[in-house]
């Protein structure tokens, strides 16, 4: 598949109010195939927003390289990119009407009537908005106006869109909603995109791949599934997800936990072992690790019971059943198994 972007080792510092510099970009380099969903995940302030302004032209780089499609574009200005984006608070021309809004782009390009015409109807039924071209702006819903921002970013026919948190101001239903409706669109008009986010779930539900982001550099890139199971470091491993992160001695092909307990395991100094509280359960296994304590707390989600297990050597473990697993009472004695397969060791303490 062939790179539809391509980033070289950017870097962009900003001065603070305080007199220092702010580093939001630290030697970022990362690439994205044509049709591919991207989603840019990490912490407010970790670089995210700055690199997508960087990509659209909104923020000039201090160091590194911008590719589109094969071209150079790293000096270009924002109307000359083949990129459109798609806000958190949507911008919309609140004078138009809903098919003024989404023909604006056509119209200020030259686009003969009939083309906009045609063009506006197919872009609203993608949207699922035929019908609605006459309407304010001030009478659409909540969705409804992320759909016609969503329209009028796509009618130009862009190679790339980004889009900044548009689904952050959507109450949680609706929000579900529009990231099946953002992935079958991107699956269907076949164009990159890149999708920024703080929230984990959004980004696993939706992405081709990740990027992990803390302190202007990318911690982490690959496949949600990858991200998830496979972490290369705590700070990945504790923002994507809930996780029980525990302290373990490598060495002698084995990893010792501080209550003696083994498992297989390469490398040597200290590790972190994560295990992901739906990977701990009460059936006992064999070859596994075994963890026995208090039951603090039992959480009822719905779908699943969380407990909360205070052991003596690791403080307070979570673990995800199922809702109809038998559990006992808070203060009962809990002993809670994970299999080796369901472990992963991370060879490092901190990020």
């Amino acid at each position: 598949m062939s790179r539809l972007l391509e980033i070289q080792h950017a870097s962009k510092a900003f001065h603070s109010p305080e007199g220092g510099t702010i580093t939001a970009l630290n030697d970022v380099s990362l690439s994205l195939s044509s049709a591919e969903f991207l989603t840019l995940l990490g912490p407010s302030g970790c670089g995210k927003t700055t690199l997508l302004r960087a990509i659209s032209g909104f923020e000039p780089l201090d160091k590194g390289q911008i590719f589109i499609d094969g071209q150079q574009v790293t000096d270009w200005p924002a109307h000359r990119r083949p990129v459109n984006t798609v806000f958190q608070r949507y911008a919309l021309f609140p004078h138009l009407t809903v098919g003024g809004n989404v023909a604006y782009a056509l119209e200020i390009s030259g686009k003969a009537k009939a083309e906009i015409r045609a063009r506006v109807g197919d872009m609203l039924g993608l949207v699922g908005l035929s019908g609605l071209e006459g309407r304010s702006i001030a009478q659409l819903s909540g969705g409804q106006q992320q759909r016609v921002a969503l329209a009028r970013a796509l009618v130009a026919r862009p190679k790339l869109l980004l889009l900044d948190e548009p689904l952050s101001a959507l109450d949680k239903n609706l929000r579900r909603q529009m990231q099946l409706e953002l992935k079958r669109l991107q699956a269907e008009l076949k164009i990159g995109f890149i999708f920024v986010t703080h929230d984990q779930d959004e980004a696993l539900t939706m992405s081709d791949r990740i990027a992990v982001l803390a302190q202007g550099r990318i911690q982490q890139l690959g496949t949600p599934e990858t991200l998830y199971r496979q972490p290369v470091n705590r700070f990945t491993a504790e923002f994507l997800g809930e996780s029980n992160l525990l302290t373990v001695k490598m060495g002698a092909g084995a990893a010792l936990l501080a209550d003696g307990q083994r498992l297989p395991a390469t490398g040597s100094g200290q590790g972190t072992l994560m295990i992901r509280p739906e990977m701990l359960g009460t059936a006992h296994v064999e070859n596994g690790l075994r963890f026995t304590g208090t039951l603090k707390e039992r959480i009822y989600t719905g779908t699943s019971n969380l407990l909360l297990v205070e052991t003596a050597g690791f403080g307070t473990l979570q673990a995800l059943l199922r809702a109809d697993a038998p559990v006992g009472e808070p203060g009962s004695q809990v002993t809670l198994y994970a299999g080796v397969d369901d472990l992963h060791i991370i060879p490092e303490v901190a990020p």
